[in-house]
């Protein structure tokens, strides 16, 4: 009966593993003493003025280089250390869209001293860096644009305080704003009044700054009813020689006022005149509205054309 000795195994089997480590150990040694070529992607700084520009895009990271050398030496610039990345200094960055083997290879090989640059890869490097610029702009808010609930209108002024922002970032899309920067509240259905921080909306966050982030906006807001009236209508520059009649004597008026407002207004409030300087049809005229008090909003007059004929006439 064979018995199975295990502690021999072990160690034969240690003595093939250090056996097969040595001779890769060597294998590598004398590879790496001999000359290699490599196709390498090397890191790449680009150095410029950072606090008045803006990088628009990300800048290329490597660059691709087919180098010769030793193999120890493309062993230490390549794999085991952090290598120090190529620096290619920009005087004028923004004025930079592209930088070109021509430009690079010189710089390539100045920084890369101990390996043989046989060639870069890289065609060209595309930049996009713009010069950083302020602009200060009055803020306001469109009236019309706000979210205001049904029947509710503004019954002030916007007051915004401060009542301006100052935006930075890169020159073409700063030089595309208007004087005037357009804010809104983030509200929905706004039937009160309103007093409150509204956000400055930055489309580009990420390549520009606004000062100040926010601001406050007050106004007020007030709820509306429409009310209608009958007021007749008033002859104006007819001739007293001829008897005119109108077949419209009365039109309606339709206005808007609070509904806080408890005053009733009368007829004789509201002034309708027709006038006969302004008739541009002989017996088809257009009213118009001359007086009406003066809390109201939204006036108008229905129907907006009237007939009348002078009584000589079948």
């Amino acid at each position: 009966m064979i018995k199975f000795n295990f502690d021999n195994f072990t160690n034969n089997w240690k003595v093939v593993l250090f056996s097969i480590m040595g001779a890769a150990t060597f294998w590598l040694f004398r590879a790496l003493n001999k000359p290699h070529s490599a196709l390498i992607s090397y890191p790449i700084e680009f150095v410029f003025n950072r606090d008045s520009t803006v990088v628009m895009n990300p800048l290329p990271k490597t660059i691709k280089i087919d180098v010769s050398s030793g193999g120890w030496n493309l062993f230490r610039r390549t794999l085991i250390f952090s290598v120090d990345p190529l620096r290619v200094e920009l005087d004028n960055p923004s004025e930079v869209n592209f930088l070109t083997q021509s430009f690079l290879s010189p710089i390539v090989e100045d920084q890369l001293k101990g390996l043989t640059i046989n060639y870069i890869v890289t065609d060209t490097l595309f930049l996009s860096i713009e010069r950083k610029i302020t602009k200060r702009m009055r803020l306001k808010v469109d009236s019309l644009s706000l979210p205001l609930e049904e029947d509710h209108q503004l019954i002030s002024s916007i007051n915004i305080q401060p009542d301006h922002v100052v935006l930075i970032g890169p020159e073409s899309i700063i030089n595309s704003f208007e004087k005037d920067f357009y804010i809104t509240p983030d509200e929905n259905s706004i039937d009160e009044n309103f007093d409150g921080a509204v956000e400055i909306p930055i489309v580009f966050e990420d390549l520009i700054q606004s000062d100040p982030r926010e601001v406050n906006v007050k106004f007020e807001v007030d709820k509306f009813k429409n009310v209608k009236i009958r007021v007749p209508i008033i002859l104006q520059n007819f001739s007293s020689k001829r008897v005119t009649t109108l077949l419209d004597s009365m039109v309606s008026v339709t206005y808007r006022v609070s509904e806080s407002f408890k005053e009733e207004f009368l007829p004789e409030d509201f002034h309708v005149v027709l006038d006969y300087d302004f008739l541009k049809i002989d017996s088809l005229g257009v009213p118009v509205l001359i007086k009406y008090p003066d809390t109201l909003r939204k006036v108008s007059i229905d129907p907006q054309k009237v007939r009348f004929r002078y009584e000589n006439e079948e």
